[in-house]
């Protein structure tokens, strides 16, 4: 079964700047045979109610900082629905048909330099057990918050990066295929002037936000 031709992004609300607007039609006009699902923080919070056990629910509200929010979601979306997420800061530089194959079920690239797997874009069939094993690991990091202080740890690329290598130790022969790094720059890290755009106070910026605020907020406090 091919991986879904649907592509997936998020934001904590409609309202995008222009440029974002721009990199996101030149996306859809290479790949016109692709479906667009774009998931505002309202959006996202229905998903994990309809989709998921209640744990997972209470898991994401209890994340404090919007990209460990973001992180969360995009494993879940495509461990959920399968196809192509891609963070909204970042592009495609070439038709997805020139490196998604029909009989690929997982894509994995190192990043640039080569210290973690990209998961700013992903590329996965439903149900795979790279995603489901990252689920795992970020739900029990949200339970017992050895990081308070650190997102890359607690849901991003270390706990992904992880979480494939904890599977491939197990089981070598779980089906995926590595790419060159950047999925063989046929998928592009943060275009120009989109950080500038999307996020103006520099302030609410996660990796300031980290170092002075816990990411997780304490069980018994009300989520949502």
């Amino acid at each position: 079964m091919a991986i879904p031709k649907q592509i997936f992004q998020t934001f904590k609300t409609h309202k995008l700047p222009w440029i974002t607007k721009f990199y996101i039609k030149r996306m859809l006009k290479k790949n016109p045979e692709y479906q667009y699902h774009f998931y505002d923080d309202e959006k996202i919070q229905s998903f994990f109610k309809d989709e998921f056990p209640p744990e997972y629910f209470k898991a994401y509200n209890r994340l404090t900082i919007g990209a460990a929010k973001a992180d969360f979601f995009r494993y879940a979306i495509l461990y959920k629905k399968g196809g192509v997420y891609l963070d909204i800061d970042s592009g495609i530089n070439s038709p997805l048909r020139d490196f998604i194959r029909e009989n690929d079920v997982a894509l994995v690239t190192d990043e640039i330099p080569p210290t973690y797997y990209v998961q700013w874009g992903l590329v996965y069939q439903a149900g795979h057990p790279f995603l489901q094993k990252t689920l795992e690991n970020i739900l029990d990091n949200i339970k017992n918050n050895p990081h308070p202080h650190n997102v890359h740890k607690t849901t991003g690329p270390t706990v992904y990066t992880d979480s494939i290598k904890q599977c491939l130790a197990e089981n070598p022969n779980i089906p995926h295929r590595f790419l060159a790094p950047h999925y063989d720059n046929k998928m592009q890290f943060k275009y120009k002037m989109g950080k500038f755009f999307l996020y103006s106070d520099k302030s609410e910026h996660w990796k300031r936000k980290q170092l002075t605020q816990n990411i997780i907020k304490p069980e018994n406090e009300d989520s949502i």
